[in-house]
Parts: structure tokens; C-alpha cells; sequence
């Protein structure tokens, strides 16, 4: 992890994160999202105008894409582990 978007996530810059590749993620889960040639870790919402990538932290504001922009983001996968620095 490279950053602070996820640290109320317990997600801190330099930790390890384990993401199981998979194309659909649930609403309030943690994705590796690929956006153009950029992978941001986010808490995945999908609603009825499009999709919200939400941070864990208040200083980062929530990234939205509508079905226009969805040729350009692409879940990898889920988080489903990470390890911290020791």
C-alpha cells in the first residue's frame, strides 16, 4: 500500500495487502479498482447512477464514475487480507 486513503481501515502506508482476484466485488467491501493505468484500494458501492469508491479516511474525498467512465475502472479483486509493517 502506497498512501493513507485507508488507514480508518487499519490500512496504513507500506502494509501488505492480499486481494483475491475477482470481477464483482459487494457494496462496502475493500477493491483493488483499476482506473486507467492507476490501482487505488477503496470500499466499493455500486447505486443506481453509477459507482462511488469511498476512502477510510476523512481527509480523501469519494471517487464517482458513472456508466460513461466504466471503460476506464475495472475491479480486480477483493481484499481479503493485509500485513503490516513489522
Amino acid at each position: 500500500v502506497s498512501g493513507e486513503s485507508m488507514i480508518n481501515a487499519r490500512i496504513m502506508d507500506g502494509d501488505i495487502v492480499f486481494i483475491r482476484q475477482q470481477p464483482i466485488v459487494e457494496n462496502g467491501e475493500i477493491a483493488a479498482v483499476l482506473i486507467d493505468d492507476e490501482v487505488t484500494l477503496k470500499r466499493f458501492y455500486k447505486t443506481d447512477k453509477g459507482v462511488i469508491l469511498k476512502p477510510e479516511n476523512s481527509k480523501y474525498q469519494p471517487l464517482f464514475f458513472t456508466e460513461k467512465d466504466f471503460k476506464d475502472i475495472r475491479i480486480l479483486g477483493k481484499a481479503i487480507f493485509f500485513q503490516s509493517k513489522l
